[in-house]
């Protein structure tokens, strides 16, 4: 699951590379249009991950049938949820980006990036419902197969589009848009084909239309987690939104901070999905003792990654942004601020394993509030003190944001181990009960 989430979220990393050493606008421009559409994406991902704990508790129970009623509810959100997507990336989206970028260039390049990427919001969530189904299910490798598949196509489409290689035209940031759409299209067309007929125990087999229309025990389920995901990537969409104040090579250097942070945090995404899955067995079987030991193997093995991230970015942060773009000026910057950004790793990890484990209890809402509070309630007023008013202002700069962010992260930690404590006292001695919905 850590390998699948890495391959996934390395296609934005994939562009990001390529476009910093095709033009810095360029690069800066998908740094924008990406920090308006990932909030939204992140929301319908967040909604599919209410599968998780329903399909693992229904999967292990042996109520198969239900399994098709949680992936119909899921179908009919994803095409509702895709075209609200769609509609906001052809038309609010593109004037947030022309409002934010100081170049007519970057404009350009933005608002041409989201127009290409629209249509590919409703795929992603399905992608990412099927991805959910299988390793909820046990079958961790399809999704890694998957994930390789979809990767290396968005290498070779990059390549050929971005640079106009075999004959295509050079379309720079344009062609890492079709490029990245293409590429989850084609593995949402996989899973679908794998699932129907390759596999000898299909999982979704039967849409149920009644519930294609009537999607709330998932929506309800779903929701919270997906307004947490939202709220946290948007935490740095609105990084990037605030470093457009410092010029246009600093949303460039935002852009690359992000990617590399996109690397380190993708194990954790991914601990915080096994986590969810753990405990929901855990709590089936075994009961509440269970859980506590696998959440000590988990973040022992969390604290234990955080301290190799660590160590290795403060070595090579200089090194490290020469990856993502040939522009000295852009690669200094970015230094400074991951100096800053492996700081905060560790209170990262905790509350990404935590929010895993109240997922796991289905406790959604907690997460949404915390991340409400902490990060935008914090984090954001805090970091904009820091980089413009504060005594400190001249000599931290964009590096102030991200300051905000890490003492926004530490409370957000705190909330949090201190909720799955009270939710462990709540289930002491008994086991996760059936959903009213299946009565």
């Amino acid at each position: 699951m850590i390998l699948t989430m890495t391959l996934e979220l390395s296609i934005s990393i994939v562009d990001t590379m390529m476009l910093g050493h095709y033009d810095s606008l360029h690069l800066a421009a998908v740094g924008l249009a990406s920090s308006l559409w990932s909030p939204v994406a992140c929301f319908m991902i967040g909604v599919t991950f209410g599968l998780t704990p329903l399909i693992t508790r229904h999967l292990h129970g042996r109520q198969r049938l239900l399994v098709n009623v949680y992936m119909s509810q899921a179908f009919g959100l994803s095409i509702i949820l895709g075209l609200i997507g769609a509609i906001m990336s052809i038309t609010v989206l593109p004037m947030a980006a022309k409002m934010m970028a100081s170049e007519p260039e970057t404009q350009r390049v933005a608002a041409q990036y989201l127009y290409l990427f629209s249509p590919t919001f409703m795929a992603l969530a399905l992608m990412t419902s099927y991805k959910n189904l299988f390793e909820a299910a046990g079958k961790p490798r399809v999704p890694l197969l998957v994930a390789t598949l979809s990767l290396i196509l968005n290498i070779v489409f990059n390549y050929v589009l971005i640079y106009g290689k075999l004959g295509f035209p050079e379309m720079g940031a344009s062609g890492a848009a079709i490029a990245s759409a293409s590429s989850v299209w084609l593995s949402l067309i996989v899973f679908v084909l794998y699932d129907l007929k390759v596999n000898p125990d299909t999982l979704f087999n039967r849409i149920d239309w009644y519930y294609v229309r009537h999607f709330g025990i998932l929506f309800g389920v779903g929701m919270p987690a997906g307004f947490a995901f939202a709220f946290e990537i948007g935490l740095f969409s609105s990084l990037t939104w605030l470093i457009s104040a410092f010029g246009d090579l600093a949303l460039g250097a935002g852009q690359i901070v992000m990617s590399y942070s996109t690397i380190l945090f993708t194990p954790l995404m991914a601990m915080s999905a096994v986590t969810a899955i753990v405990v929901a067995k855990a709590m089936a079987t075994d009961g509440i003792e269970e859980v506590q030991r696998r959440i000590r193997i988990i973040l022992s093995l969390g604290a234990g990654y955080v301290a190799i991230c660590f160590t290795l970015t403060q070595a090579l942060h200089e090194q490290i942004p020469l990856l993502f773009s040939s522009n000295e000026v852009v690669a200094a910057m970015a230094a400074g601020i991951l100096l800053i950004s492996s700081s905060y790793q560790l209170p990262d990890m905790v509350q990404t394993v935590f929010t895993g484990a109240l997922r796991g209890f289905r406790d959604t809402r907690s997460s949404m509030i915390a991340m409400a509070i902490s990060l935008f309630g914090l984090s954001i007023p805090l970091g904009y003190w820091l980089s413009h008013y504060s005594p400190w202002a001249e000599t931290l700069h964009v590096r102030g944001l991200y300051v905000g962010l890490g003492f926004g992260l530490l409370i957000l930690a705190a909330i949090l181990t201190a909720r799955y404590r009270l939710t462990l006292k709540k289930f002491r001695n008994k086991k996760l009960l059936h959903p009213e919905e299946v009565a």
